[in-house]
């Protein structure tokens, strides 16, 4: 791997009746579905943003292959960056593969660090606000510390950096809770793991949070960033109009 850093998107194939209830129960199992695709999309757009790192996206269901090839393809030729759409090329895909989060987690871990990752960072694809700076902050917070951790305000977390594999790091950890983030970190000290918290933000989980999203993507506008959200932004327009 000639890329030592490495971005790793979760993603959950994006089908009606697949996204997170409450958001189908506010837009309806097609539209919520459409959205996950566009944050998807802009999650793949940051990452690429980030230099000198590789991006792979781990996909579920395992069979999904099919599904993401298109979404890839479909972000290369809507993204208004071209030099940033022209790395779609060098996605990697790689299963999700185990009975629960936990041994999902544990399978990607290995299997990246065996291909000769330094520094991963296991992001979810429900952040589309996110910025690059913090995906870079992560990786040079990882040359000092084995582990980072992104928080979310409801106990989750939405980013994950490790320096090295822990093969049970992952284990034992109530997944979908709001106990999360204190089991993940409580876990980390159990390892002894040198860490460091990075700022805490959001993930897309309900109608309330869909609104702080509006609000955030106005204000990046308003800061002159017309790329961060892209795609969910053009994807929001498109619902309204419905």
């Amino acid at each position: 791997m000639s890329d030592k850093n490495v971005i790793c998107i979760l993603a959950k194939q994006p089908v009606p009746g697949s996204i997170k209830i409450k958001l189908q129960d506010n837009l309806g199992k097609k539209q919520a579905a459409f959205l996950a695709r566009a944050f998807l999309m802009d999650t793949i757009a940051t990452s690429l943003s980030v230099p000198r790192s590789r991006t792979i996206i781990a996909h579920w269901p395992s069979d999904s292959v099919k599904a993401f090839e298109d979404i890839i393809y479909l972000y290369a030729s809507e993204e208004p960056r071209k030099k940033i759409s022209g790395k779609a090329d060098s996605i990697s895909l790689i299963p999700q593969t185990g009975d629960d989060t936990g041994q999902r987690f544990s399978y990607l871990s290995e299997k990246i660090f065996g291909m000769g990752a330094e520094r991963v960072l296991f992001v979810s694809s429900d952040c589309p606000q996110l910025e690059p700076a913090i995906y870079r902050a992560a990786f040079e917070l990882l040359k000092k510390k084995q582990a980072v951790i992104g928080p979310t305000f409801d106990g989750g977390f939405y980013m994950m950096g490790l320096r090295q594999h822990c093969p049970d790091l992952f284990m034992e950890i109530e997944w979908g809770s709001s106990s999360v983030y204190k089991s993940t970190v409580d876990r980390i000290d159990d390892h002894n793991l040198a860490w460091q918290e990075l700022e805490i933000s959001y993930d897309i989980d309900s109608p309330e949070e869909l609104e702080q999203l509006y609000l955030d993507i106005d204000n990046l506008r308003l800061s002159g960033d017309d790329f961060i959200c892209f795609h969910t932004e053009k994807c929001l327009a498109n619902l309204s109009k419905n």
